[in-house]
């Protein structure tokens, strides 16, 4: 290998042209960062969200006001038809989705699991592990049949190990998701698709504020940094596996936890 050989993939301009991308859950945190990162590598964006109103309208006028390509798409991850038609909004105005960031996902509060309403379970799966069924089904046969792809799940580090009290079906879910991804990331491996996922910790996100009290603050005490990470640290790895630079990463599920989860 020579010098020009292994820089290959450092010029955007080379690595990026003629990409497009879908970022799930892109209203706010994680995926909006994401979103921010990749429109910044020139890659047209349609960011997803559940409803006007979310946040995704501020993302969208941020990325377009600096000069780059986005719109947004409404649909519920966890509906089939909603999935469906997201995806054709998003080919008809850039073509087919090369790149797909699903970071849609969550829950509602914490409950033990005695307390967990059968009905809330349900939900937490569907909007964790349900979507990200229905997302890969819906965009991985066209990877497929262009012969290149990465799609990047968001788990969780609480899908990787029990770090804190709360809430089993997201834990649950998420391990679950890991699961799917290795799983799918093996059926594609010949395709020159790549199926990965990260797990974050604690993200300093609107819904992480909304979830803990104080905000994260004694989840941040306990933490081996201190501190919890930022939407963009969390995004920094998302596109890295996005890259042609990751085109030998398939199937892994990358910690982005400061030191939190050790297995």
């Amino acid at each position: 290998m020579n010098i020009s050989e292994s820089s290959a993939g450092a010029d955007p301009s080379i690595s990026w042209s003629g990409r497009s991308a879908l970022v799930t859950g892109a209203a706010a945190g994680i995926g909006a960062a994401a979103a921010y990162r990749l429109a910044a590598l020139e890659v047209p964006i349609t960011l997803a969200t559940l409803r006007p109103g979310e946040g995704a309208e501020e993302v969208l006028e941020s990325i377009q006001s600096a000069g780059h390509k986005a719109q947004v798409g409404y649909g519920d991850v966890c509906d089939e038809a909603a999935v469906t038609q997201l995806v054709a909004t998003a080919t008809e105005t850039f073509g087919p989705p090369d790149i797909v960031v699903h970071a849609a996902g969550g829950f509602q509060n914490m409950a033990r699991v005695t307390d967990l309403d059968p009905a809330d379970f349900d939900r937490i799966v569907a909007v964790n592990l349900r979507s990200t069924y229905l997302v890969m089904r819906a965009v991985l046969p066209g990877m497929i049949e262009r012969g290149w792809g990465r799609f990047v799940t968001v788990a969780s580090e609480m899908g990787r190990m029990p770090v804190r009290i709360g809430s089993p079906a997201y834990a649950a879910s998420k391990a679950a998701v890991i699961g799917l991804t290795k799983h799918v990331a093996r059926e594609v491996a010949d395709t020159g698709v790549t199926v990965n996922a990260t797990a974050p910790s604690t993200t300093l996100s609107p819904r992480v504020r909304s979830v803990y009290p104080d905000g994260g603050a004694a989840v941040a005490a306990q933490h081996p940094m201190r501190r919890l990470a930022e939407p963009d640290e969390q995004a920094a790895a998302i596109v890295f596996l996005c890259s042609p630079d990751a085109s030998y990463v398939n199937g892994a599920c990358l910690d982005v936890t400061g030191g939190a989860v050790n297995l």
